[in-house]
């Protein structure tokens, strides 16, 4: 498989708006941005990244040191339709990329959709774990740092949606721990 590049590039006059209103409806209705599996994040804290980490953390190396790491990513994704907390079930998120999904939120951004891109095996409709996402002009800034920082790539779709991405899945979780000591 190829290297992936690793591009920084945040032009902050193209990055898109979602109004309060939109953002209502986008939650009521389950769809934002071709997303029609939509859940509202907005209003996570920084005490969620943190649980969703060090659970997020114990489950990649769990299912990194398992023989079939395809067929373990799928246990867990039976096992936490058990759970009753959202962090202990990772929101419903895919395994790797939920405390960076959270990160994203507390951070103020709204968070439109994610994949892990497939790192343990089996289907997933990205080749590469990413979060995307409605980032406010005045936390750019700040995103662009952590990106930095946490060696991701960041860049603003045609859209008008921010994107951050890696080359593997920890590298999510890096920016995640990275934005959690805020």
């Amino acid at each position: 498989m190829a290297e992936i590049e690793i591009r920084r590039e945040l032009n902050i006059d193209s990055l898109a708006e979602l109004s309060p209103a939109e953002a209502s409806e986008a939650e009521e209705q389950g769809y934002l941005a071709g997303n029609r599996s939509y859940r509202d994040l907005r209003g996570s804290g920084w005490e969620d990244v943190r649980r969703a980490l060090d659970l997020e953390r114990a489950l990649v190396d769990r299912i990194e040191a398992a023989d079939d790491p395809a067929a373990a990513e799928s246990d867990f994704d039976e096992l936490r339709l058990q759970a009753l907390d959202p962090i202990e079930e990772l929101c419903g998120l895919d395994v790797g990329i939920a405390s960076a999904v959270l990160a994203i939120s507390a951070l103020g951004a709204i968070p439109v959709s994610s994949c892990n891109g497939g790192c343990f095996g089996g289907p997933h409709q990205a080749r590469h774990p990413y979060v995307a996402f409605y980032l406010p002009k005045d936390r750019a800034a700040r995103v662009l740092d952590l990106a930095e920082a946490a060696d991701i790539g960041l860049f603003v779709g045609q859209d008008g949606i921010a994107q951050v991405y890696g080359r593997a899945i920890r590298d999510l979780l890096r920016f995640a721990a990275l934005a959690s000591r805020t």
